[in-house]
């Protein structure tokens, strides 16, 4: 290995450039930005890419020419804007700064916000405040099968899916027309700490990813993965699970369930289209809201089957309470994506939580004494997960109130009382509880715009 790949490109110096957004962009600033630039720089293209079934225009910007093309796409969940604004950030320097645009040969073709519409329905929070509450009253999520990165079109083992999005669909044309030799997919979480997803391995940047982010104030994650089965390649950096993965966990008898395995993600699509090796895709996870807890390694004295288990039974009478609602007013409920979403997503959460509780049970490492960041992880992070989709069934309610008549409008009336009430109680807890404070905007898209530029970096010298 030579020395250049041994020693990573930190790009340090790019979180001085980073400008002090005081809000997320909304969809109208992205468009609106994104054509400027195009018209300020003859190196700078725009294009679109059809609509949303709201209307919504879809567009990519690309920027410089290189040997190899880079993938960038932002808000593949639109509760998740961080990416959008580090895409905006790195178009911006990108097409300005010759340097660093030189450095690196790719040709960088860039999605700023691919799901506009489920954008749109999250921008109530998007000026703040940036409080656990606000963000959780106001969060949209839509249902898998609307979901940009569940929906690629794949086919395995004689299974065939083929519904993809318009999102989806308008990358998927991406990577068949670009090639790309690198996918970031831009996510993020709504608490805890900084965490990667990864294709294969990514040595020798583990260390760098793992040192970014608390350059920046922002812990690295050392709890669990959100799926205990994930590999680790290192501490925060996990692989990234592939199609194959859900469908050898979900068909022990050979029968796809076709309503939960749904599409493939990008790098499925990209590596069966690709004509030389595949791609690598890598994810930043992100958070709002940070506690120094999550980086914490220091031991308990009861094992992780113990913590697990308890946070389970804690958010089992959450869980009830949330369906009990959906159960007793789901057929007044509007069909809209949320309302979609609504209905099933309590159901998910108790197969999950069964899940990572039956895990514990049967695996060796749920002997094992449980760290803070694991129990932190447990009890909180999950449990916060779990109240931002209360806030969308309160919003759902609200919206079918408005068009029932009167009988119904009581069922719905007493039904959101008590959500609200749990939710409230639940928001309280968890604002008492945790030592939590908001992250700045812009650490956290200097974090995800380095470690991005990194791993490009690193790759480039790699294939070199």
């Amino acid at each position: 290995m030579s020395d250049d790949t041994a020693s990573p490109r930190t790009f340090d110096a790019l979180g001085d450039a980073v400008p002090r957004y005081d809000s997320f962009l909304r969809v109208a600033d992205h468009r609106e930005r994104d054509r400027a630039l195009a018209d300020d720089h003859d190196h700078v293209a725009y294009r679109t890419h059809g609509e949303t079934p709201d209307g919504e225009e879809l567009w990519s910007v690309t920027v410089g020419e290189g040997s190899e093309s880079a993938l960038l796409f932002g808000a593949p969940h639109p509760n998740e804007p961080i990416g959008s604004t580090t895409v905006d950030f790195l178009l911006h320097e990108l097409a300005e700064n010759d340097a660093l645009r030189d450095s690196l040969d790719y040709e960088f073709v860039c999605v700023p916000v691919a799901d506009p519409d489920g954008v749109r329905r999250n921008e109530g929070w998007f000026d703040g405040p940036f409080t656990l509450s606000n963000y959780a009253g106001n969060f949209y999520r839509p249902p898998p099968s609307e979901q940009i990165e569940a929906t690629f079109p794949i086919r395995h083992e004689g299974y065939t899916y083929d519904d993809p999005t318009p999102g989806t669909r308008a990358l998927a044309t991406l990577i068949d027309e670009h090639d790309p030799a690198f996918l970031f997919s831009l996510h993020n979480a709504a608490f805890g700490g900084c965490y990667y997803y990864a294709t294969e391995r990514l040595d020798p940047l583990h260390g760098t990813l793992q040192s970014i982010p608390e350059e920046h104030g922002v812990p690295l994650n050392r709890g669990d993965p959100e799926d205990h089965r994930n590999e680790a390649f290192a501490d925060g950096v996990f692989r990234l699970p592939t199609f194959e993965d859900r469908y050898d966990a979900q068909t022990g008898d050979g029968d796809p369930r076709e309503a939960e395995l749904l599409g493939g993600n990008a790098f499925d699509y990209a590596r069966r289209a690709t004509d030389g090796d595949p791609p690598v895709q890598v994810v930043v996870e992100l958070p709002y809201f940070r506690d120094p807890r999550v980086g914490d390694t220091t031991e308990l004295d009861r094992s992780r089957e113990a913590v697990i288990r308890a946070a389970v039974e804690d958010r089992r009478r959450l869980i009830r309470e949330f369906r009990a609602a959906v159960a007793a007013t789901a057929d007044q409920f509007p069909d809209t994506p949320m309302a979609r979403e609504v209905r099933g997503v309590f159901d998910w959460y108790a197969e999950e939580d069964e899940s990572r509780l039956a895990w514990a049970e049967s695996n060796d490492a749920g002997d094992e004494p449980a760290t803070v960041a694991q129990c932190v992880e447990e009890r909180y992070t999950w449990t916060y997960h779990l109240l931002t989709n209360a806030g969308m069934l309160l919003r759902t309610l609200d919206t079918a109130a408005m068009t029932v008549d009167d009988d119904a409008r009581e069922r719905l009336v007493n039904a959101k009382a008590a959500v609200e009430r749990v939710f409230t109680d639940r928001i309280g807890d968890l604002q008492r509880d945790l030592d939590y404070e908001v992250v700045p905007i812009r650490d956290l898209v200097a974090i995800q715009a380095r470690a991005g530029l990194a791993c490009l970096d690193s790759l480039q010298k790699r294939r070199r």
